[in-house]
């Protein structure tokens, strides 16, 4: 069957159920997700796994919680205890922690706090270390819950050395300095740990984000520097002269600079040759996230200190593993200070997610290189579109082709600002449209409406969006595989059921 069709409310892509992609095809069941509607809320069975809690680790809650006799209580799973100690030290009085497996942790409370369950919740979806759908299936395995587990193709010799060799190799470290890690998400906010161990002992304290960062990753750096410790944002990555000179205003005092490179979702590329300098000479660290246009299009190591990235995204390229990685630039002045906080900091990925993610690894570069080849025949498409206002694509940007590994390349993600309303035209749009992207089928998002909804839906929020150049009503395109005129095709559809 055709990746380029409509699929129903709650469809996941592929038919796996480690998918982490769910059909969300209108507007309406957009802002029914967010507004956590029934019909909606029930029909998805799955879905991005920090933000939908998959139905193998509800059943495998619900387990626990009745063996336990805590039958009323709400709860969360989290491997490992270091996972475990920061909850727990971060929600504060009210949540319990409950060994129920080796190294895995039940962590409950009282179900009917609002507020206490938002803010266990929360934690685990901005620091990704909950438990992964392919643990909680074994686990319904092996407590007599399941009859089996789902059949997919793995390596199963050596997972783990195979994903550490490769990811090194598309990184440009040595193996030893790649740790990879439960989700993306958890890779960061173990580098962001790693640092402020490192920088706060120092008495290193300012912090600054670079671009719009992705919505969890500025929640940790919001929500999660102790007292003392401030965060100065600079939206406009564009802006050099004004970057350095607010890094260099730090001085002595710069504990780290974050920066997506291409940020997410506009796709703009920073100078990171002058950045990276500034923030050498002030004594910080430089974490860059290159997930956007994913580590086989970028080459940006030799710039950071600490390199963060989703590998759910392009090295997953069916969509199906929940993973990420952190690795350190061995010839960063910090390596020492930040080698071992991150190896004690980082949560493990699970061995069944491994396995699946190196049979895929074999797949990924021939993937991504055509997802690039069809996203700049797409990009140039719509730049030429009548019904297109504005086009995002890093592949226009001459700093992004000094980065590229490969001549030519523009990456797989583009974003587009419409000069008609943008509902009719997603409603419209015949591919499978839902959170995440880098999958080797074509992904479509009406991103601000899914990561900030409360941003786009206050005129104040609009407002702000706006002024820092990101437009409420884009729509965020992660091109796949399929035959690049039929995807065009699937556009132009889409573009004649609207008006100017």
């Amino acid at each position: 069957m055709s990746s380029l069709r409509h699929y129903p409310l709650g469809e996941t892509c592929p038919a796996s159920p480690h998918a982490v992609v769910s059909s969300l095809p209108t507007m309406a069941d957009v802002r029914g997700y967010e507004e956590r509607e029934p019909r909606v809320i029930n029909a998805l069975k799955s879905g991005y796994p920090r933000f939908v809690q998959h139905e193998f680790i509800v059943d495998l809650v619900a387990f626990y919680l009745e063996r336990a006799g805590l039958d009323s209580r709400g709860a969360v799973l989290v491997p490992g205890r270091r996972a475990m100690q920061d909850l727990v030290d971060r929600v504060g009085a009210g949540v319990t922690g409950l060994e129920v497996e080796d190294d895995l942790f039940l962590l409950h409370f009282d179900g009917t706090n609002q507020e206490l369950c938002h803010r266990v919740r929360k934690f685990v979806q901005h620091t990704g270390v909950g438990i992964s759908s392919r643990q909680a299936e074994d686990l319904l395995l092996v407590h007599g819950l399941r009859e089996a587990v789902f059949t997919e193709a793995v390596v199963s010799v050596d997972a783990e050395a195979i994903v550490d060799s490769e990811l090194a190799r598309q990184i440009g470290c040595e193996v030893e300095d790649v740790f990879v890690c439960g989700s993306g998400m958890s890779a960061f906010y173990a580098g962001f740990r790693a640092i402020q161990v490192a920088q706060s002992a120092k008495g290193r304290t300012e912090w600054l984000q670079l671009g719009w960062l992705y919505l969890d990753s500025g929640c940790v750096l919001e929500g999660f520097l102790t007292e003392g410790e401030s965060l100065y944002h600079c939206y406009d990555v564009t802006d050099t002269e004004a970057l350095v000179r607010r890094i260099e205003a730090c001085g002595d005092r710069l504990a780290a600079v974050v920066i997506e490179c291409p940020t997410n979702p506009i796709v703009q590329v920073g100078d990171i040759w002058r950045i990276a300098a500034a923030v050498r000479r002030c004594g910080g660290v430089l974490m860059i996230d290159p997930t956007i246009a994913s580590i086989y299009n970028v080459d940006v190591l030799p710039f950071a200190d600490v390199l963060v990235t989703s590998l759910t995204k392009y090295a997953s390229c069916e969509g199906d593993v929940m993973i990420g990685a952190l690795a350190l630039n061995s010839a960063s002045p910090h390596y020492d200070d930040l080698v071992s906080p991150c190896s004690n900091l980082c949560q493990p990925a699970y061995a069944r997610d491994l396995a699946r993610l190196a049979c895929e690894l074999e797949r990924a570069p021939a993937v991504v290189a055509r997802m690039d080849s069809n996203a700049r025949q797409l990009a140039d498409y719509l730049s030429a579109h009548p019904m297109v206002a504005k086009v995002h694509y890093a592949g226009y940007s001459d700093r992004f082709g000094q980065l590229v590994r490969r001549a030519g390349v523009g990456g797989a993600m583009i974003t587009i600002e419409l000069k008609t309303a943008m509902e009719p035209f997603y409603d419209a749009l015949e591919v499978m449209k839902g959170p995440s992207f880098g999958t080797e089928y074509t992904l479509v998002a009406p991103f601000m409406y899914l990561a900030h909804y409360d941003l786009v839906t206050s005129e104040e929020g609009r407002k702000f969006l706006n002024s820092i150049g990101i437009a409420p009503d884009l729509i965020r395109i992660s091109v796949g595989v399929e035959p690049v005129e039929a995807i065009i095709q699937a556009f132009e559809r889409a573009f004649a059921c609207c008006s100017i």
